[in-house]
């Protein structure tokens, strides 16, 4: 037992979906964070932070990213038949709790690492703390402002890579949700995708509840809050990936 979990947990890192996907939200990360601002550390972390996650043009396709490592492993194994021999050895509650951790693992991490490298970078192109001279009132009536006079720089990094990791994990496992409801690897790459957009326009009033202005989280006027609701849909989105799984076991 201890070996499937291991080598699911490898698995779930070390495939081609896992570096493609993490190499193109770093490309678009990183890139947004060289050309947004001149390097020379006269503006503010805060102006070129805001450039790479407002203009990057990242945060209308980041659910993209998370499927693209394990989320649709499960279809591979539908398709094969192999789902039924893991069946055989576990039930599909066991089986379950130990996929979604492979899944939501690796779509959280994708994310975190181009995105603590992002601040990182910004941090280090540019001026920390609260802005000043030309970007003096950037951040006049936001919650980053109070967050750095209250807790440092460091406390806006940590959030940030924490919102990502967690939005992350969440559509991972959208996808392996699909995979499991509905077994093809392309509506299991492409649904989460559509479903994103979908809310990201139907909750576009319901910000607390609206997927991108939880990754970014200054939106929401608070971290914890963003972080919380994020954790709500993971739990949500496992509670569906369990009730499908246990049909797949029932029906054979």
């Amino acid at each position: 037992m201890h070996g499937f979990i291991w080598k699911d947990m490898k698995r779930s890192f070390l495939n081609v979906g896992f570096f493609v996907g993490m190499a193109s939200v770093a490309a678009l990360l990183l890139t947004a964070v060289i050309t947004g601002a001149p390097l020379d550390r006269t503006r503010s972390s805060y102006y070129i932070l805001a450039n790479v996650f407002a203009a990057s043009g990242f945060g209308p396709f980041a659910a993209v990213f998370p499927v693209l490592a394990y989320a649709t492993r499960f279809c591979e194994e539908y398709q094969s038949g192999y789902y039924r021999m893991i069946f055989s050895r576990m039930s599909p509650t066991r089986f379950g709790r130990i996929r979604i951790c492979s899944v939501a693992l690796s779509g959280g991490v994708m994310l975190a690492v181009p995105i603590a490298s992002a601040c990182i970078m910004a941090y280090i192109l540019g001026v920390p703390g609260v802005p000043q001279g030309s970007d003096e009132g950037l951040l006049d009536g936001t919650i980053i402002l109070t967050y750095i006079v209250k807790y440092g720089d460091w406390y806006i990094a940590i959030g940030k890579t924490v919102l990502g990791f967690l939005f992350g994990c969440v559509w991972a496992l959208v996808g392996f949700a699909f995979a499991v409801w509905i077994p093809n690897r392309y509506v299991a790459l492409i649904a989460p995708f559509v479903l994103y957009e979908s809310l990201w326009i139907a909750l576009y009033q319901i910000i607390w509840l609206n997927p991108i202005f939880l990754l970014r989280g200054d939106d929401v006027g608070s971290y914890p809050l963003a972080a919380g609701v994020e954790c709500v849909y993971i739990i949500a989105v496992s509670t569906v990936i369990m009730a499908g799984l246990v049909r797949r076991y029932r029906n054979g």
